[in-house]
């Protein structure tokens, strides 16, 4: 595990709420879950499974009903609040547990989750290796992972008509936007870097094909949603690794692991069983260390950092 640390964007500055994002934007989110209802079943009946900056659980409905048990992790505290009163059935019993987390430095133990998917979250990255590797650790036999290219169709286009064409075919990142700087990759160079974590990858779909129609044309949406929804299904797959700008790849791992994390002991005997399960797959973020625990607190047996429980989630972001 890496424990240096990286600044992370702050989805919580200014009062910022990610759902907001979703206004107006109905022909993203329609392609999105579209592909997740097709692929989140190739990840199987996990036990336990990971949602990577799975922000207000806008995309849980989909391993909800297939895994045992599931945790999202995001930075932002409002988003795991607003996911804590979107599934309070579900954290309430222990079926959901939400855990604030940088994602460079996951507090959970090789291998806890048996499957797991990162949707929307890799354009944050500004050193994707270091996010993958960490993600992948955690990871035991198979996850979703979804990939914002820059060499997609219009990609190529603009890169050609503004003489950036080398840049855009490139293996090397590119940094998108002003005022916040978002990443797009050469979806062969993430492939490769998760090969080289013992990755075996398949490409699953190409997503938002068509992802400016709505700007274009909003006076046309009604009108011209049937046909564009009709492009987005064929384009989902015949544009599998080059049209869209998000490509969503199916990664199995070479070597499936399953550690025995369920065995009761140690510094959880005297938790609720609702959460014991949680704490056993959990070490400290910053040493690498199991943990002592009391339904409300977490603390390093060897640092001595305690993180503390916030109504529905766990913050477990290292102090500054």
């Amino acid at each position: 595990m890496q424990t240096t640390a990286i600044d992370v964007i702050d989805y919580d500055a200014n009062g910022y709420d990610y759902r907001e994002y979703w206004s107006g934007r109905d022909y993203e989110l329609w392609a999105e879950q579209r592909v997740l209802r097709r692929l989140v079943p190739k990840l199987g009946r996990p036990a336990w499974f990971a949602d990577f900056g799975g922000a207000f659980g806008r995309n849980a409905g989909h391993y909800l009903d297939r895994a045992e048990h599931a945790v999202i992790m995001d930075y932002s505290a409002t988003n795991l609040r607003n996911a804590g009163e979107r599934h309070a059935a579900e954290v309430a019993t222990g079926k959901l547990h939400l855990v604030r987390a940088d994602l460079y430095r996951i507090p959970f133990r090789d291998f806890a989750f048996d499957a797991g998917m990162v949707v929307r979250v890799l354009h944050h990255l500004s050193e994707v290796n270091r996010g993958l590797t960490e993600m992948s650790r955690t990871v035991g036999s198979r996850w979703l992972v979804d990939v914002p290219i820059k060499h997609h169709v219009l990609g190529l286009a603009r890169g050609l008509r503004c003489g950036q064409l080398r840049e855009v075919r490139s293996p090397d990142p590119v940094a998108m936007g002003v005022e916040e700087q978002f990443w797009n990759f050469r979806l062969g160079a993430v492939r490769e870097r998760l090969g080289d974590l013992g990755w075996r990858t398949s490409l699953g779909a190409s997503v938002n094909n068509f992802r400016q129609w709505e700007k274009v044309a909003p006076r046309a949406n009604r009108l011209a949603r049937p046909i564009v929804h009709g492009m987005e299904v064929v384009a989902q797959t015949c544009g599998r690794g080059w049209w869209g700008p998000s490509q969503f790849v199916v990664a199995r791992r070479h070597d499936p692991a399953q550690p025995a994390y369920d065995r009761p002991g140690g510094h959880t005997v005297d938790l609720p069983p609702e959460l014991a399960g949680l704490a056993r797959r959990m070490v400290c973020p910053v040493c690498v260390t199991r943990l002592r625990w009391t339904p409300d607190t977490a603390t390093c047996t060897r640092c001595d950092h305690t993180y503390h429980r916030h109504g529905a989630f766990w913050d477990f972001v290292p102090p500054q």
